[in-house]
């Protein structure tokens, strides 16, 4: 009986506590945060269909999606001004069409909200990233330390906090439940089929397993020793295309800084080497300057000795650089050479160098010289293009017919060959048999600045009975040679119904986010067809002082 009394008496007060904060609010605390008080109200931060959206609002609303309390960077990063302003836009056009299709409320079940459940309702866009507040309910804390609902806190909030008046927060929070009755009736139309759980289960739980390997343009380009006479063979041949490329590329040879073409042996040191480590290193550079200085070819000893992978190829060939291209000793030390002038040992983060300088331009570079340079470039390019995909191509005949990839890796030692006097070849661009990991249907299984989607479609299509696609592929720039390693299966038997339910659980979220989506931009779409969205633009280039609470 006691009990049932005091329920009765908190419903009866929970109803006081409305009506004071509907009525004796707005007379007691609206103060000079009500937006007849603010000369803003006049010039609107947006309208739609002709309904202005005030900037005192668009301020409130940026504060209550906790703006003023994110980093400046991210803030930016996320466009969180636009987001919240064109948040408000679409909760204007979900009222209006909640309103046309019959759906109310008032300022009752708004204070109900707040004062039962601490519900306050937001509208951020639906463009807005991931790290932004979605819209729909949040729950706040307005309770005392009694852990009482206090409507001195919610005062507080509303007056300070949002600088607004109990009017005015309550007629936006109309306007965002109305919305919100929108969102949800558009994603109650979402249903998700027995065969979409299925699909999604498969997609989740098959995995393939590739064994590949990669051929590189550049591993090849690296590997090219060029040929004067097929170099201008191929020039002559060429002429139309080397002339439009130096017409696109003459800029870079007109008034150049002064410019170095060195090149160099390396040998590694690492920073925390010991001194023993050191001083076994300082001999071995010393023992190839001395072999240099006695007129050896520098550019072959680069290509066996040097231990920078990439330009150890070319004879130790960096092409030209202006001085701050390289670490400061390196570049004092080239800058410092005539033509064919041999560096002492020069000492840098890397390790160990010798440097020799081939030549020096500054200026204007004589256009047949500048045209050579683009032609050599243009020759290297295609003629390692060409390379990659034969070494490719003829990886494929070879496993088509019957060739295991055991051997291939075998042949290739993982990507090692015997190299000078049998130094190991560490190029990681270098073709070697390799095993991608695990991968589903949406996953990257090849790192690398390209798009890997064609390679997972047709590794799905393979099966252990037909193992091996028909011919390599390209992604990018790089050629894959592959087959299938392993493939795991979705199997029935474990689809049980808490799985399919978890997955139908992913699914309606997803598709009612997809829905909504669709439908706000349809609403945007309509009204700015008819012209009915006005914003002003200038709320959103760092202007106004939002995150200041500024009104």
């Amino acid at each position: 009986m006691l009990e049932s009394i005091l329920k009765k008496f908190g419903r009866v007060v929970l109803g006081l506590i409305i009506l004071m904060l509907c009525g004796v609010f707005i007379l007691q605390f609206g103060g000079p945060q009500a937006e007849g008080c603010n000369t803003e109200v006049a010039k609107p931060a947006a309208e739609v269909y002709g309904e202005g959206i005030s900037r005192p609002e668009f301020k409130a609303a940026y504060l209550l999606a906790g703006g003023d309390r994110f980093p400046e960077e991210l803030a930016k990063q996320q466009k969180l001004e636009e987001m919240v302003l064109y948040g408000l836009i679409e909760r204007k056009l979900l009222a209006k069409k909640a309103r046309e299709l019959g759906h109310t409320t008032t300022e009752d079940d708004v204070m109900r909200g707040l004062t039962e459940d601490g519900i306050v309702h937001l509208s951020v866009s639906v463009n807005a990233g991931p790290y932004l507040p979605p819209s729909g309910p949040q729950r706040f804390d307005f309770k005392d330390k009694d852990g009482k609902f206090s409507a001195t806190n919610l005062k507080n909030f509303i007056n300070y906090r949002l600088h607004r008046s109990v009017s005015e927060f309550a007629r936006t929070q109309i306007e965002e439940t109305l919305a919100q009755s929108m969102r949800e009736n558009v994603a109650s139309n979402v249903v998700v089929s027995a065969d979409e759980v299925w699909e999604a289960y498969v997609r989740e739980k098959e995995n393939v397993v590739l064994r590949y390997v990669r051929y590189s343009p550049v591993y090849y380009r690296q590997q090219l020793k060029l040929d004067d006479a097929e170099l201008g063979e191929w020039t002559a041949a060429h002429q139309a295309e080397v002339d439009a490329e130096y017409e696109k590329q003459k800029h870079r040879y007109t008034g150049l800084e002064k410019q170095v073409r060195a090149r160099h042996i390396l040998i590694k040191v690492d920073s925390a080497a010991d001194e023993a480590t050191k001083a076994e290193k300082r001999a071995q550079i010393d023992a190839l300057l001395a072999r240099a200085q006695k007129g050896e070819d520098f550019a072959t000893l680069a290509r066996e000795h040097s231990e920078d992978v990439g330009s150890g190829k070319q004879g130790g060939d960096l092409g030209f650089n202006q001085r701050g291209r390289m670490v400061k000793p390196f570049d004092d030390a080239q800058f410092a050479l005539q033509v064919g002038q041999l560096s002492e040992v020069v000492e840098s983060t890397f390790g160990f160098h010798i440097i020799k300088v081939d030549a020096i331009r500054e200026g204007d570079v004589p256009v047949d010289e500048a045209k050579r340079e683009l032609a050599e470039g243009l020759y290297q390019t295609g003629r390692s293009n060409e390379l990659a995909e034969q070494a490719a191509n003829a990886l494929q005949a070879e496993l088509k017919a019957g060739k295991p990839m055991e051997q291939v890796e075998t042949e290739l030692g993982g990507g090692t060959t015997a190299e000078g006097e049998g130094a190991p070849e560490t190029d990681p661009l270098a073709p070697q048999v390799r095993d991608t990991r695990a991968f589903g249907r949406e996953d990257t299984p090849i790192p690398g600045p390209f798009d890997s989607m064609p390679l997972v479609a047709e590794a799905f299509r393979l099966s252990e009975a037909a193992p091996l696609p028909d011919k390599p592929i390209k992604l990018g720039e790089d050629w894959f040679v592959y087959r299938l390693g392993s493939r795991t299966r979705a199997e029935r038997e474990a689809f049980t119904e808490s799985e399919q339910e978890r997955l139908r659980g992913v699914l309606v979220g997803r598709k009612q986010r997809e829905a909504l989506i669709n439908y706000v931009r349809t609403l945007v779409r309509e009204a700015q067809d008819k012209k009915q969205i006005l914003v002003d633009t200038s709320l959103l280039d760092g202007s106004t002082s939002i995150a200041a609470g500024e009104s």
